[in-house]
């Protein structure tokens, strides 16, 4: 056991608390409309629940997208063996109508779909399954990946900004 001095806090203490709110916030209840038809403060809000922190903003013809990526030295990454990207793309009034994500971390559908994971079938709430394609009134959604690595993307279509190609939806820019 590690001796600390009197008032000094034990770093190995620090660690677990640390990583207990991590799981603690990826387990929060998403009823706040994050993710997909979230706004940009909520945006920021994302990535504290995915443990992950904003790299770059780009702005494009008619949106804005935001990349989001795991720190250096995050518990989440293993010593770096573990990575996620994700990207929220932004229209003009600034409410997400895509994301996309990529890496050998899954990430939280629920944080990234938003309320409209509640729509998907239960069977598909799994973020192991390794192809995942499905339609609804108000969403399309794919994942495919390996046990590995997975990518996909997830996007409003009544949403996209004039002249956006769905080709867009993805973590790397062009």
């Amino acid at each position: 056991m590690i001796q600390t001095q009197p008032g000094r806090t034990n770093p190995k203490d620090f660690l677990i608390a640390f990583l207990m709110a991590i799981a603690f916030l990826i387990r929060l209840p998403t009823d706040a409309c994050a993710g997909l038809d979230g706004n940009r403060t909520q945006v920021r809000e994302d990535a504290q629940k995915l443990g992950l922190v904003p790299v770059s903003t780009s702005a494009n013809n008619g949106y804005t997208s935001v990349t989001l990526s795991l720190p250096p030295g995050s518990p989440l990454s293993q010593n770096g063996l573990k990575t996620l990207t994700v990207r929220e793309f932004l229209d003009a009034s600034g409410q997400v109508f895509a994301v996309a994500w990529e890496g050998s971390l899954p990430p939280d559908l629920s944080v990234l779909l938003g309320r409209h994971f509640k729509s998907l079938p239960a069977q598909n709430h799994s973020p192991d399954r390794h192809h995942l394609f499905i339609h609804t009134q108000n969403m399309e959604l794919r994942v495919i990946g390996t046990s590995r690595f997975r990518a996909g993307r997830a996007w409003i279509p009544s949403r996209l900004p004039p002249g956006f190609t769905l080709s867009e939806i993805r973590v790397r820019t062009p």
